[in-house]
Parts: C-alpha cells; structure tokens; sequence
C-alpha cells in the first residue's frame, strides 16, 4: 500500500509545481570572460581587444563625425586570406560564414546611430578588408554616435568562435564557420567570451 501513497504524493507534487509555473530550466552558466588587451583564441582568428575610444574624426570632405571605436588586434590563423566580413544587423538569420565582423554578437548598452558597425581593417592609415593568413591586423570596429550623445563609461561585448568543418552534404569541403547553438531554432551563435571595455575619449 505504500507504492499508491507514493505515487500520490509525487503527483500532488508536480501538480503544484504546475500551478506555481511549470518545470523551470536551470539557468544557462555565463560565458568565460576576458581583460582588455587578452588574446581570445576564436579558431579562425586569434584576436585581442584593446580598447574603446570616444573620438571625432575628420573625413577627406572637412566633416566631423563621432564615433565609438573598438580596436582589434587580429592574427588570421588560417592558411588563406579571410574577408573581415560583415557584422550581424539585428533582425536578420545569422550567416556561419561571416567573417570576424559577425562573430561580434552583441554589444551592452546598445551605442551607435546604425543597427549594425562597420568593420575594416587599417594598415599604415589605409582601410581594407582583407585578413592575411599569419599577419597581425589592426582591426577597427566602428559605430558612428550622434555628436551629443553621451558615450558609456564602457561597453561589454559578446563574441563567437569558429570552428572548421564540413560545409554541407553537397559539398564535402571544410571551411570556418562559425559555431552554433545545437537544437536552436533560429539558429543562434554560441558566445564563446565576454570581454568588458573601459570607454576613453581620444582625440583622432
């Protein structure tokens, strides 16, 4: 007689779990972190995030514009050149094939005039997109601000990894791509580190 009362008691329970709002998932762990300037191994890219600057910048027609910047110090661990890409917009299905500009997932507080910032490499003062296989880059993330918006005293970014494998059934090839969540429907990037960056105002 004691299996019944049991039993009983079981289901007495999962009926107030029910009323009181169901089985609850335990919480999903935070993602390692990193320090400013830290080398992030990302698979494809090793990548160090220096730091976030408040500046204004002077274009070739004499306009001001101010932007947040990050600076990046990237090294292309594969064996051919990489695009840097283009970052993810808000909204739109996440592409495995991205670059390093889309493996920059999400930024807190949400800063810029754009949904998404543009991303470019920059060698001796002159922009280009193109990451070479073993060579150390300066990469600048780039979200332009209104001039009298007030910057954040920093920002934290959430930032994916690559990993190589096949591409797909039809073509047996391996590539980078960038690592996704399992059983995700959308898919979604996996936050592979968390860095925080002091925010600094810098003359350009």
């Amino acid at each position: 007689m004691l299996v019944p009362v049991a039993l009983a008691v079981i289901a007495a329970g999962i009926g107030v779990t029910a009323i009181f709002g169901g089985l609850k998932e335990a919480p999903e762990e935070p993602p390692p972190t990193a320090r400013p300037g830290e080398t992030v191994d990302q698979g494809a890219f090793h990548t160090q995030f220096i730091k976030a600057v408040d500046t204004v910048e002077r274009n070739e027609f004499g306009r001001t514009k101010r932007y947040l910047n990050l600076v990046l110090k990237v090294t292309n661990m594969g064996d051919e050149t990489a695009s840097v890409g283009v970052a993810h917009e808000p909204g739109r299905p996440w592409s495995v094939f991205s670059g390093l500009a889309g493996s920059l997932l999400a930024i807190e507080p949400k800063v810029g005039q754009e949904p998404s910032p543009r991303v470019h490499v920059l060698s001796y003062g002159v922009k280009s997109q193109q990451l070479h296989p073993g060579i150390t880059t300066t990469v600048v993330v780039q979200y332009e601000l209104d001039p009298g918006a007030v910057a954040p005293d920093s920002v934290t970014l959430d930032v994916g990894r690559f990993v190589y494998q096949e591409i797909g059934m039809r073509d047996q090839g391996n590539a980078w791509q960038l690592e996704m969540k399992e059983d995700s429907d959308p898919a979604v990037p996996v936050v592979a580190t968390r860095i925080t960056l002091p925010v600094r105002q810098e003359e350009a």
